[in-house]
């Protein structure tokens, strides 16, 4: 019993921790879209931030919805 407890507090940490990934991936995806047309931002920079705001929301998702036993 005191095992499955365990277990089910490192499930709930992983998708916690999953959910803040996501969070920050969404977050960067948004600003970087809303800052897109700015001239001080370099095309290059804009399309790295985006390949990491989706590499985030990836991982996120994975360790949201993951199940472990």
């Amino acid at each position: 019993m005191a095992l499955e407890a365990q277990q089910s507090r490192v499930d709930a940490l992983v998708r916690l921790m999953g959910l803040i990934v996501l969070a920050f991936g969404v977050a960067m995806v948004y600003f970087t879209y809303i800052n897109a047309t700015s001239t001080s931002i370099a095309p290059e920079i804009i399309t790295i931030n985006y390949a990491l705001g989706v590499l985030l929301l990836i991982a996120g998702g994975i360790a949201t919805m993951a199940k472990f036993k």
